[in-house]
């Protein structure tokens, strides 16, 4: 049987006020397309609930969207940080915590990077062009735009056992990152190498735990992204026996 893959949600506000839950098409579409059952989970509070969203699911994908309250993390609030609804903020954190005590297979994209990152207990670098020395414009609000740059995978790590290859072009949309060093229980497992942002972190006592700052499921159309969702699929699959 199909694996199914818990896909966290965002809470959008329309212009008329209308609040709805939110995901990427390019997201549930991508799990499909690596051999998945997409199921989307909106922001609930209560703890036995959430407990019974991870046990139902056997895969998780944590998805991008505005910025953690650097409260969370014990930082004063950077000018250019966007803070998420608390709503989902809250709820992310109790899903994360839950996914990892169950052992369950999962990749974070972007905000879930960084989610992942700051639940280990890392920093967030809240703005890469004013507090960093890096040129590479990783926002693309940044100017001049670019829309990817070189990304370069460790070896002897997961990430570089899925993608197969030690150097990738990714797409970039991001204007945080995470701090040095890495968190307690992860690892770097890529970066930049113009300015050696981190990229990637993994767990390294999970059975599949990968985070990156670029947008897969934007370029699940190039092999070596896909590879990706495909790995966690796979795990999410293996751990159903």
């Amino acid at each position: 049987m199909k694996p199914v893959i818990g896909i966290n949600s965002t809470i959008h506000v329309s212009e008329t006020g209308e609040v709805s839950f939110a995901v990427g098409c390019g997201y549930a579409d991508s799990v499909v397309k690596a051999g998945g059952i997409p199921v989307i989970l909106p922001p609930i509070d209560d703890a036995a609930d959430i407990a019974r969203q991870t046990a139902m699911c056997d895969g998780f994908l944590f998805i991008g969207g505005h910025d953690i309250n650097p409260a969370r993390l014990g930082q004063p609030c950077h000018p250019m940080t966007t803070i998420m609804d608390p709503r989902r903020e809250d709820f992310d954190f109790a899903l994360i915590g839950q996914v990892i005590a169950a052992r369950k297979p999962f990749l974070a994209v972007c905000l879930g990077c960084q989610e992942i990152n700051a639940a280990l207990g890392g920093k967030i670098i809240q703005d890469i062009p004013s507090q960093t020395n890096s040129s590479v414009p990783h926002s693309r609000q940044q100017s001049p735009c670019v829309n990817r740059h070189k990304v370069v995978i460790e070896a002897g790590t997961q990430l570089r056992a899925v993608l197969g290859a030690d150097e990738i072009s990714a797409n970039s949309s991001h204007h945080q990152a995470i701090g040095q060093p890495p968190p307690r229980g992860a690892l770097v497992s890529a970066r930049c190498p113009d300015d050696g942002i981190i990229e990637a972190i993994e767990l390294t006592d999970h059975p599949f735990g990968i985070a990156i700052q670029w947008h897969p499921e934007r370029l699940a159309g190039e092999t070596e992204h896909l590879r990706l969702f495909q790995a966690l699929v796979e795990h999410a699959t293996a751990g159903k026996d």
